[in-house]
């Protein structure tokens, strides 16, 4: 711990030293380091394409290679399956088993058939040889090919012709010059006492040619199809030299076993990837020199290298440029701070530069111009609150003197209420009584009361009010149980009753209804009083909305002990004023079908 802290005190002295350089040194620094970072991300550009570029020769010997033995996999299938279909067709077997000199010359006649539509079919057959262990069964399109079948029962003979697995051979010595391979399946005809016979297929590789061709070596890629016995069977480059491709014998085993693919590094310091196409034991082989992925990277590097010289000579022009635009004027600029407080307090700083200094510059004598200004200000706002707390001193008065007409109007009432009871008037005396009730929770010294108290209130108000306009509305409660001993403010709802009786159910002719809901959502509390009575039009709730919104609860307006009912704004006020301008009153109204008074409270809870 204590080293570390030791480290964190000299990394702090490193910075505050940095900070005490001249600013002509820390530009000079500046440019260094930047230079030194161009030049480090240059070296790690340059690497780092270098990457990308080899692992794109990679995917790219891997994924050509690849489509390459797929493609000989299917020619190889496709001559197999060939072979077989002729093998095994009816018509093989009955040149073969017959004797009949006519029969034969039949038979040979619908094989010759047979055989001139596979090769219009199938462009790279030459031509297919049918014949058994003598020689004497021939069915062949071309006579210039029975010298093959001498090259087949050799092949026999040495045992490298299996029953039923197809066998791929380079065939010398044809007689358009080009290289041409057979296939050759060895077969037996179950009918008669399985009696062996050959199937032979003369086929080019003109296709593998073509495909091969058509990878042009864009990125001087060079691939090889190389039979079993490493004869070029199809190549894309034609400066490939056979006889330097000895080292090829040393992946022969490749692929054998395990995976079937390898990259393998040769002296020639080569890429090299190869596949083993199977059923052929051919190869397909993809390499690209090192010397040729390099070259792809020299015109990269020699870009790279001269725009970090230009980057270089332009950052030290620059350099100089910056040094003599900043260093003169943040010299005048300093001399003029230090003069600040002195007898040159009444100047303001000149600067000619068009540039951060010159609004720097501006901002200062601004700033200066602007001191008096903020003084006033400063003055103005304390005399705002100063009025703020007179007003607050005001409500509190307000309230006392509030209190006083309350207690003798509630021993007033307390009087008519007895002589009511006295003389039997009943509506007298329920009026006395609910009044008698109101002024005594009014006078309560709590500012906050139950959910439960306030409604109750609510109740005796009522009572007052049906009795006065003889039942004329029906009020209906929906507020949750769980609210109902959370506290609010006092006279909250009340005076929202009234104006909804009023100004609402009053102008109405038939029966109305008001609904008082309450309940929580998010830790808040919500009440809703709802009538169907005049409503009120968009103009009047826009306005009377405008006001709430606008409305400043430490405006003088609010503690104005003349002003006449309590209203909707004052309400929002007190409720302002009391948790924060977050809550308050919403208004919704609709003419001649009724208004909706949203209070939004925060939650408190009994103990709270």
């Amino acid at each position: 711990m204590a080293s570390t802290h030791n480290e964190s005190k000299r990394v702090i002295r490193l910075i505050n030293s940095i900070g005490n350089i001249r600013i002509k040194s820390q530009l000079v620094i500046l440019i260094s380091i930047t230079i030194g970072v161009i030049i480090f991300l240059q070296i790690i550009f340059v690497n780092w394409f270098s990457q990308i570029n080899r692992s794109n020769y990679n995917n790219f010997l891997i994924d050509t290679t690849h489509q390459l033995e797929l493609r000989a996999q299917t020619f190889s299938t496709e001559m197999n399956s060939i072979a077989n279909n002729i093998s095994f067709n009816d018509v093989t077997y009955e040149f073969i088993n017959t004797q009949d000199m006519g029969e034969q010359l039949k038979y040979s006649k619908n094989l010759q058939v047979m055989i001139e539509s596979l090769k219009i079919s199938n462009k790279s057959i030459s031509d297919v040889i049918i014949t058994d262990l003598d020689l004497i069964n021939i069915g062949a399109t071309k006579i210039d090919n029975f010298w093959v079948l001498k090259k087949v029962k050799n092949l026999y003979l040495n045992k490298q012709i299996q029953v039923n697995q197809p066998t791929h051979l380079l065939l010398d010595g044809h007689e358009s010059g080009e290289p041409y391979y057979i296939l050759v399946t060895r077969s037996f005809n179950p009918s008669s006492s399985n009696k062996e016979f050959f199937t032979v297929l003369i086929y080019n590789v003109n296709t593998f040619v073509d495909i091969v061709s058509n990878f042009q070596p864009h990125n001087r890629s060079v691939f090889l199809i190389l039979d079993a016995n490493n004869n070029i069977v199809a190549t894309n480059s034609k400066d490939l030299n056979p006889h330097n491709l000895e080292w090829l014998d040393t992946t022969k085993d490749i692929g054998q076993e395990g995976s079937n693919d390898e990259q393998i590094k040769d002296s020639n310091q080569s890429l090299v990837y190869q596949r083993v196409v199977s059923n052929l034991n051919w190869r397909v082989i993809g390499l690209t020199s090192d010397i040729e992925i390099n070259n792809d990277l020299s015109s990269l590097k020699k870009f790279s290298y001269m725009m970090g010289i230009v980057v270089i000579v332009i950052l030290l022009v620059l350099g100089l440029i910056i040094n003599k635009s900043i260093t003169a004027p943040i010299t005048r600029m300093t001399r003029f701070m230090n003069s600040l407080g002195n007898k040159y307090n009444t100047r303001r700083l000149e600067v000619n530069n068009r540039n951060e200094l010159s609004i720097l510059a501006r901002v200062m004598n601004k700033m200066l111009d602007n001191i008096d200004d903020m003084t006033n200000k400063v003055i103005s706002t304390q005399n705002e609150l100063y009025k703020a707390e007179l007003s607050k001193k005001n409500a509190q008065f307000s309230a006392l003197q509030s209190q006083v007409n309350p207690h003798f109007l509630y021993n007033t009432l307390d009087c008519i209420r007895s002589i009511a009871l006295s003389r039997n008037v009943t509506e007298i005396f329920e009026i006395t009584t609910s009044m008698a009730r109101i002024f005594r929770y009014s006078i309560k010294e709590n500012n906050e009361v139950e959910v439960n108290d306030e409604l109750e209130c609510i109740n005796d108000y009522i009572k007052i009010i049906q009795i006065r306009q003889r039942n004329r509305f029906t009020i209906i409660y929906e507020v949750e149980q769980s609210i109902l001993d959370c506290r609010i403010p006092k006279m909250i709802l009340q005076p929202l009753i009234e104006n909804a009786v009023f100004h609402g159910l009053e102008q109405k002719k038939e029966k109305g209804t008001l609904i008082v809901s309450g309940r929580a959502i998010n830790n808040n509390l919500l009440f809703t009083i709802k009538d169907d009575g005049k409503g009120m039009s968009s103009e009047v709730v826009h306005s009377l909305s405008h006001h709430i919104n606008a409305t400043n609860p430490l405006e003088d307006s609010f503690f104005d002990v003349d002003n006449k009912g309590i209203g909707i704004i004052n309400i929002d006020r007190r409720i302002k004023l009391l948790y924060g301008v977050q809550y308050g009153l919403t208004v919704n109204s609709i003419q001649q079908e009724g208004t909706e008074v949203s209070i939004l409270l925060p939650l408190k809870s009994k103990n709270q």
